[in-house]
């Protein structure tokens, strides 16, 4: 029971985490082409991060704010609201 609920969670925040990146990517105004350029992460891993398939590293994610010009704490701290939200 306790490790469904963990693996709900995780999957609660990997999805959280990429609808945070891919809303800031929009906000931007960035393809993922011009993303993967602008970060250094490719456009496959992009992809899969806003896909909620995982989530970033905290190079990668420190990376895909600098790029994006959004403070890592703020992509987190909307994340975590959002699965609040959704009750995970």
């Amino acid at each position: 029971m306790v490790r469904m609920e963990l693996r709900d969670l995780h999957d609660g925040i990997n999805r959280a985490v990429g609808e945070e990146l891919r809303a800031a990517r929009g906000r931007r105004g960035l393809t993922r082409p011009q993303l993967a350029t602008a970060s250094g992460v490719a456009v496959s891993t992009i992809q899969r991060f806003e896909n909620g398939e995982r989530s970033p590293d905290m190079h990668q994610l420190f990376a895909l704010c600098d790029a994006l010009d959004v403070s890592p704490i703020e992509v987190m701290d909307r994340a975590i609201q959002l699965v609040k939200r959704s009750g995970q």
